[in-house]
């Protein structure tokens, strides 16, 4: 039986709450970010391509509330975010490189931000080159840039967000990266933007992070893989091996704000993954 099928309900949830009362005391639907799911767009990227009003459409009828995305597909950035209001989609972040970020691309990409009324700027990839083999010394770098873009970012009303993959989670000169930068990085100024596929990749238990830098994860990927040791298995969410209702229980001890369906290759049938994904979101009971 597929997770999909599973109802977290019973004894999980008797688990959950029994190790985690304060977490769930204050679940309502109105309060509770499984309650209201967000995608980014990549998820479907031929149809935002093809007819992103349509598209647009579709997702805020399958349920989706807000978007992660860049740009505006040709549009005047008010008339975009008019239509997204009236269909009831909010428009919540976007962001490129830390390459991107360097010199006027900063004050470009808080623009972009701030013209669609996006709350997060996301730095999404650190690295200054393929990032296969990172160090010490490129970590420490990002880490100094990210603070000096968060302080820059906050004094213009966003909030700074760095999203992870799986390299973050090897060693170099003793230390996991991933702790460097968590306990480097000022959270008055940056947040993190938590991919729990590429955590899982990284064969680490991400549950051990939320309880040791608490409120650090603000921003969710929710992101699901099939069981292979294939560094590429991405699954819709639901589908795969990811025990998102367990990773959800430390909501509140994480900080997690917004939940985000993503997939890193969604194939041809995009708009079967998008509402997959949310149908199973849906289907979880706190």
């Amino acid at each position: 039986m597929k997770r999909r099928d599973f109802l977290f309900t019973s004894a999980a949830g008797l688990t959950g709450a029994a190790l985690f009362p304060s977490l769930l005391s204050a679940c309502t639907k109105e309060n509770d970010p499984l309650h209201d799911f967000g995608l980014i767009t990549n998820v479907v990227k031929d149809l935002m391509r093809e007819d992103h009003r349509g598209t647009m459409t579709m997702l805020a009828d399958m349920g989706y509330k807000y978007l992660e995305f860049g740009g505006t597909y040709g549009e005047k950035p008010d008339e975009l975010k008019d239509f997204m209001e009236e269909i009831g989609l909010m428009p919540l972040a976007g962001g490129t490189s830390i390459t991107g970020l360097l010199g006027d691309g900063l004050k470009k990409s808080m623009d972009n931000c701030l013209v669609m009324g996006k709350k997060y700027l996301v730095c999404y990839w650190p690295w200054t080159d393929d990032g296969k083999s990172p160090t010490f010394d490129e970590v420490k770098y990002a880490v100094d840039e990210c603070n000096r873009m968060g302080e820059i970012c906050k004094k213009n009303g966003l909030r700074f967000a760095y999203h992870n993959h799986d390299q973050e989670f090897v060693r170099d000169e003793g230390v996991v990266l991933y702790d460097y930068i968590l306990e480097q990085t000022v959270p008055e100024l940056v947040t993190m933007e938590i991919d729990l596929y590429w955590a899982h990749k990284g064969k680490v238990d991400i549950r051990e992070y939320f309880k040791k830098y608490p409120g650090r994860f603000e921003l969710v990927h929710v992101k699901d893989s099939y069981d292979s040791p294939d560094r590429n298995s991405f699954a819709p969410v639901g589908d795969g091996i990811i025990d998102f209702p367990d990773l959800f229980s430390y909501r509140e001890v994480a900080g997690f704000k917004h939940l985000i369906v993503e997939n890193d290759q969604p194939g041809d049938d995009q708009e079967a993954v998008a509402r997959t994904s949310i149908e199973y979101l849906k289907s979880l009971k706190f």
